[in-house]
């Protein structure tokens, strides 16, 4: 009795951890700013390999007070960052996060980034496992 019970509770959490949407992160790289910079941008593809939609809802980094997720609109001539609350990644889609797309926005630190540095970002999906990635500094 207690092997099936212990059988039925490993099948049901190992497809509970196989269900839904699957993240792979590449491409992450974040732009050297000048000297003095007040903003410094972040870039990234997420890959969604499951079967169901993932939703990035933040990113977090000890190096940095906030992150936002922004997305650059062109409209009539003018150009504007749009905040946005979450960035949805459909099953099976990978959605990048790029120069006059996408774009994370950091306050620049005390301490200026330059190439070849190493940032630590916590990306959180509640519909998925967070995610920590190492993110290089890159000279534009």
């Amino acid at each position: 009795m207690r092997y099936r019970i212990l059988s039925i509770l490993v099948t049901l959490w190992a497809g509970s951890t196989h269900a839904g949407g699957s993240i792979d992160i590449n491409q992450a790289w974040i732009r050297e700013a000048p000297p003095g910079a007040p903003m410094l941008a972040a870039y990234l593809c997420l890959d969604n390999t499951g079967d169901s939609a993932v939703t990035l809802t933040g990113v977090e980094s000890p190096v940095f007070d906030h992150v936002m997720m922004h997305r650059t609109e062109n409209s009539g001539g003018m150009t504007r960052m749009i905040h946005q609350d979450q960035v949805v990644i459909p099953a099976g889609k990978k959605v990048c996060f790029e120069p006059g797309g996408l774009h994370l926005m950091m306050p620049a630190p005390e301490q200026r980034l330059v190439a070849g540095d190493q940032v630590e970002m916590i990306l959180q999906f509640p519909d998925a496992p967070c995610q920590r990635i190492q993110v290089p500094v890159k000279a534009p």
